[in-house]
């Protein structure tokens, strides 16, 4: 069928050409690869990822209840602020976006919606008026509001279908059933929460756009996401990648293969991004040359590390290609992207196994057990007396624990930080830990680490200022929320350290067995994963093997053994002082890059500049850097959508066995003029295996590549 094959019935010609460089190959499908296409769709249902004909109807029915629920609550407070007569036709609309407008969600999965009004509409009116109509409504279960949130969402099960639902006000006097929103000027005027709400309609949107055939993309993107989930490294707000992360790299892949079938596109994600020489961005379009809206103020929202200071330091960026296109990965650390890598490493292995008929796509899709990788842990324990505390706790404790990665991180003892997504029901009989009152409504986080065997020489591993650390973190957002009257007395926060021999007491057998063993991360995975990280760190992490015992990573044994934790720590959400409890002054502003003599940049977690004050925090014991990672790649001149955006993989990622050229589909003429390509001799490199770090290096050389490196610090230092 062309849903397997990703083949159309028309000439190769009809294939659309997308995003910011040609294909690198053209070639139709196999009929082996149809067939194991045909297997990976099967192994899919086999996880019971498809809703049934019924669950879909379901949906439908809800939205269209909702949607009418808008209509009705618009028109009422439109009668309220304006005559009878006009209020006919202000109209109203959910849209969706996420997983549910991509196609690709599954069951019991949430739908993410946004209610759209015309302009006499206030957010007050949201989370007032509205809300009050939905907790009327006898299929609505479960509702809160989140309004100082980043985005601002109510939250809500309507007939069991979990669902949220954003608010953006449009400068406009009605709202009509086929309104869309394509056009970029529908953003003048908006403030950036309403600007922030609307970009998840309108990025799900491009993206279906920009890639060639939506059938294969969709499967694609089922497959990658089900392996992300377990694998533990599909969280956004946890440092790893959300959904829109994932279906950008799905759609990238997608354009540079655009007849191929689903499980050579598998294959071929994990081909191009183990290879990936991040900090290279990654788009779906060419941003410099695609058409601005003349809105000046949105203009400072885009991603450019070229003219913005602060998205120099970003790790892994994954462009939105919605205007104004912004870092989808901004919480990605150091740690998260080590992570990120060995597991994309693992999974070309695999793919590559199966392709060759070696292995079965169910063992790509095994969930891996986050026990068997580590032999040391840090548990965050979330505690509340009632099931409604403990909603808003959660979610308050689980936006600030990127911060607690970023300070372990910041620890020369410390190698890696890994945290689980997966939160776990502590035991019960008895209780691992003491919280004050009894029958505690309590979830938990596991933090593995992995120590610097090189420095493993003392007896204790002191992590009292990181924990002192993240209470601060937490306590000073829950009492400068706008919401702290929420945040009551109950609600507890316990950090602890515990060993892998002691998790038994922690969570059931069933938990703690769960899965198949990890597997030891391999030397390409390993050197790979760390393409750009300042030269200290990569000498640090050097120093400290990847190497395994068992199942878990693990420090000398003498050093492990006699490793004790240096603290434990207990905080009340009401009851902490502002600052860190030993009263010394921070090392830096937390709202400033930290940087150190001549403009040298400080190890640290990468955050965006609208992210939470407390993002980034430095350390005495951070290591310099020469310059921020994407200095290396980009100068005032270079364009973001040609060769930046795309690696050199080499013969073995086409067809043909010739290395792809890098060239964009438009203007080739004048990307060659600014981007040279590598001589003849280069090129033969290239087809045996040369990887674009050594080509750089070579053109580099030979004089075709320059870098203004005055030029990029005098502009850091206009910055700063």
């Amino acid at each position: 069928s062309s849903k397997m094959t990703g083949a159309s019935s028309g000439s190769s010609d009809s294939t659309p050409l997308l995003g910011v460089s040609q294909p690198i190959s053209m070639a139709k499908p196999t009929e082996k690869e149809i067939v194991l296409s045909e297997q990976l769709d099967t192994t899919l249902k086999s996880f019971n990822l498809y809703e049934s004909e019924e669950e879909m109807e379901t949906r439908l029915e809800v939205l269209r209840n909702v949607n009418s629920l808008v209509k009705k609550w618009v028109k009422e407070v439109s009668l309220t602020k304006m005559p009878a007569e006009e209020c006919e036709k202000v109209g109203g609309k959910l849209f969706t976006f996420g997983s549910y407008r991509l196609g690709v969600h599954g069951r019991g999965a949430d739908i993410d919606s946004l209610c759209v009004v015309p302009r006499h509409i206030d957010r007050s009116d949201f989370f007032t008026s509205f809300y009050k109509m939905l907790s009327e409504d006898p299929n609505v279960t479960d509702l809160h509001a989140v309004e100082d949130a980043f985005v601002p969402v109510i939250k809500l099960y309507y007939n069991k279908i979990d669902m949220d639902i954003l608010f953006a006000r449009l400068a406009l006097k009605e709202v009509p059933d086929d309104q869309t929103l394509h056009d970029d000027m529908l953003l003048k005027n908006l403030d950036e929460k309403c600007i922030r709400s609307l970009n998840g309609s309108r990025v799900a949107d491009q993206i279906l756009r920009l890639v060639p055939r939506v059938d294969t993309f969709t499967l694609t993107l089922r497959a990658i996401k089900l392996w992300a989930q377990n694998h533990g490294i599909y969280s956004n707000v946890l440092g790893f990648l959300g959904g829109v992360s994932w279906a950008i790299l799905v759609a990238r892949v997608c354009q540079l293969y655009p007849n191929y079938a689903p499980s050579k596109l598998v294959n071929r994600f994990f081909m191009v991004f183990a290879n990936w020489e991040w900090p290279h961005p990654v788009l779906l379009k060419d941003i410099d040359s695609s058409p601005r809206p003349d809105i000046s103020s949105l203009h400072d929202l885009v991603w450019d590390p070229r003219t913005r200071s602060t998205d120099r330091y970003h790790l892994m960026p994954i462009i939105t290609p919605a205007f104004p296109e912004q870092n989808s990965t901004f919480n990605v650390t150091t740690s998260t992207r080590t992570i990120l890598m060995n597991e994309i490493q693992e999974g070309l292995e695999m793919t590559n196994d199966i392709m060759e008929g070696h292995a079965e796509w169910k063992e790509l899709f095994e969930e891996v057990n986050f026990f068997s990788r580590y032999k040391h842990f840090l548990v965050v324990v979330c505690s509340a007396e009632s099931e409604e505390h403990h909603l808003v706790w959660e979610g308050m404790v689980k936006s600030k624990l990127r911060h607690l990665i970023g300070s372990l991180e910041r620890n020369p003892r410390i190698t890696l930080g890994h945290i689980n997504p997966k939160t776990y029901k502590p035991n019960t009989n008895p209780y691992p830990f003491q919280i004050g009152y009894d029958n505690p409504v309590a979830e938990m986080w596991f933090v593995g680490l992995e120590f610097n065997k090189s420095m493993m020489g003392t007896k204790n591993v002191v992590l009292t200022e990181e924990i002192t650390g993240f209470h601060d973190t937490v306590n000073r957002a829950t009492r400068y929320s706008k919401g702290r009257e929420t945040f009551t007395d109950d609600m507890k926060m316990l950090l602890n350290y515990v060993a892998r021999k002691d998790l038994i007491k922690w969570i059931s057998k069933a938990e703690l067995t769960k899965g198949r063993g990890a597997r030891k991360p391999t030397a390409a995975a390993a050197a790979g994963s760390l393409p750009s990280t300042p030269r200290g760190v990569v000498e640090r992490r050097e120093s400290s093997s990847m190497s395994m015992e068992g199942t878990g990573s693990t420090p000398s044994t003498a050093a492990a053994d006699s490793w004790t934790p240096s603290t434990t720590g207990e905080v009340s959400s009401t009851t902490m002082d502002a600052g860190p409890s030993n009263g010394r002054k921070r090392e830096s502003d937390e709202n400033e890059v930290p940087q150190g003599e001549n403009g040298e940049v400080m190890d640290q977690t990468c955050s965006s500049s609208s992210a939470s004050s407390e993002a980034v925090v430095t350390s005495s014991s951070c290591v310099a850097a020469e310059t921020p990672p994407i200095c290396r790649i980009l100068n005032a001149g270079t364009k973001l959508g040609h060769s930046t955006s795309m690696p050199n993989l080499g013969a073995s990622a086409t067809s043909d066995r010739q290395p792809a050229q890098q060239l964009p589909l438009a203007n080739p003429d004048d990307a060659n003029a600014a981007n040279p390509l590598p001589t003849e001799s280069v090129k033969n490199d290239l087809i045996s295996g040369l990887d674009s770090r050594l080509l750089n290096r070579k053109r580099s050389a030979e004089g075709l590549l320059e870098e203004d490196v005055t030029a990029v610090k005098a502009r850091r230092m206009e910055a700063v």
